[in-house]
């Protein structure tokens, strides 16, 4: 018999009420179409789909496809560069708009794209993890199915750690569920339909997920790979720490302890920082997690981003333009990383710039260029910020000295106040890690989201974000998925 798990955003049932859906048998008989990411068992048994080994790693191959697209590929740069202050929209389009000047609405088409791309790619590590779990020990060993299991667990814990800062709590499906019928149906709905849970429920939920048992199953690397190994997740379970709860009860020892667990896998700072993103360049030493891509299989973000075809032609407007306040905050004669972020070129507008000198995003260069999602320079400033808060602002400013040293840029003063270490520490991370989806996450986390926003400016020099209120934070919960589950509820402000 096969099963299958649930997925939230796919789930296509008629929103009746219960007493006619209970009568509906000849609907409820046929095979629902898009309910769930496999076929669905009959009757309660839950039996393992996979019939070998194999079978699971190509399903978990798929999982890790799903971030080869929209979130990974554009929505990644929308949500924390776009969103924050590190560059304009850039391009058109109403949703494109609302997520620059912070006017979000529940229909936004951004929102629900994200939601769904996220809750499609959780549901399938979900699935992958349950399936395994019933694999028959004489097709498969416990090492095999826990080597497998450990990576889909790590997939799900990177996905609810993405929407849980992006929304709050979220609703999470964990189970496999059998074919809905006229008799189950009420028993089955809140669990195919479930409320929100808290956030804290959601950090518990990814700390399972990154449980030692999980890391001991990964492999130890220390240079990037396109999938999930210890540094990944030690790096993970760093920023979950450094971000879970309210800032003055996190324990800021274990943000530490894990980043120098990442350390001690044996990455290394690559010497000259535009060797990051020279596209021939695959898994150096610094990369932890990253997307790979080919010409044969290529990263549409270098044509959202830069250019549309080899010669570097520029006839649309291209999105997350450099705002005029990150370009300022550059040293722009000494400052490695400012050519490798930002490249000028003419343009045939002028939106936010003249049109014979426009900036664009460097970081993605070519159809073979790389996304990486994690890397050592952002650990280490992990790193330094926890050391912060934990009063050792000095050892703190040593690390933000190793970034710009190799950045070419003066060191900075190691006796300096928490506050003035809290703020190197951050506009360190905006210019180290411009266009690599970190800067709005960064600030919410950091409680400077108001600060900041409230004195970023237009490209006119005005101010923009007057009214920013705390609930901004949070995106709304896409109406569409309101109308499909009754149980959710709308996050406060929209």
């Amino acid at each position: 018999m096969k099963k299958n798990i649930f997925s939230c955003l796919s789930f296509a049932v008629l929103v009746l009420p219960l007493g006619i859906l209970s009568s509906c048998s000849d609907f409820l008989d046929e095979k629902p179409q898009s309910d769930f990411t496999q076929e669905a068992t009959s009757g309660d048994a839950l039996k393992s789909k996979y019939t070998n080994i194999e079978e699971a790693l190509t399903e978990l191959q798929g999982a890790y496809e799903g971030f080869k697209t929209d979130i990974y590929e554009m929505e990644n740069y929308m949500s924390q560069d776009v969103q924050a202050d590190n560059c304009y929209v850039g391009g058109d389009g109403i949703n494109e708009e609302q997520v620059d000047l912070l006017t979000m609405t529940a229909t936004n088409a951004k929102s629900a794209l994200m939601w769904s791309q996220y809750m499609s790619v959780s549901g399938n590590a979900t699935n992958v993890i349950e399936n395994t779990k019933l694999m028959d020990s004489s097709i498969a060993s416990d090492d095999e199915k826990n080597e497998v299991i450990a990576q889909a667990k790590f997939i799900r814990a990177w996905i609810y750690f993405e929407m849980v800062r992006q929304w709050g709590g979220i609703p999470m499906v964990r189970q496999l569920i059998p074919t809905i019928t006229a008799d189950n149906l009420d028993e089955l709905y809140p669990i195919m339909y479930p409320a929100r849970s808290t956030e804290e429920e959601v950090y518990q939920q990814i700390l399972d997920d990154l449980s030692e048992t999980t890391i001991e199953y990964l492999p130890a690397y220390n240079k990037g790979s396109n999938t999930a190994t210890q540094g990944a997740a030690l790096s993970l379970l760093a920023k979950v720490y450094a971000t879970m709860g309210d800032k003055s009860s996190r324990d800021y020892s274990k943000v530490v302890d894990y980043c120098d667990r990442v350390i001690m896998q044996g990455y290394r700072l690559v010497e000259n920082f535009d060797d990051l993103w020279q596209p021939s360049n695959k898994f150096t030493s610094e990369s932890i997690f990253e997307l790979y891509f080919t010409a044969e299989s290529p990263n549409w973000a270098y044509w959202v981003l830069l250019k549309e075809t080899d010669d570097g032609s520029v006839t649309w407007r291209r999105y997350c333009c450099p705002t005029h306040d990150l370009v300022a905050k550059f040293d722009k004669e000494n400052d490695k990383r400012y050519a490798s972020s930002i490249i000028w070129k003419s343009a045939p507008y002028n939106t936010y710039w003249p049109a014979d000198n426009y900036p664009f995003a460097y970081k993605i260069r070519e159809k073979s260029s790389d996304i990486i999602l994690l890397r050592l320079a952002d650990i280490l400033l992990l790193k330094a910020e926890a050391l912060v808060e934990l009063n050792r602002s000095s050892e703190a400013i040593e690390i933000v000295n190793e970034i710009r040293q190799r950045a070419g840029v003066a060191a900075l003063n190691l006796e300096m106040s928490q506050d003035e270490a809290r703020l190197a520490v951050e506009n360190e991370r905006q210019l180290e890690l411009f266009m690599e989806g970190q800067r709005w996450n960064d600030l919410v986390r950091n409680d400077r989201m108001l600060d900041v926003m409230h004195k970023h400016k237009d490209h006119r020099g005005q101010y923009i974000f007057a009214d920013l209120q705390a609930f901004h934070k949070h995106w709304p919960i896409p109406q569409e998925e309101l109308d499909k589950n009754t149980n959710l509820i709308q996050n406060e402000g929209y």
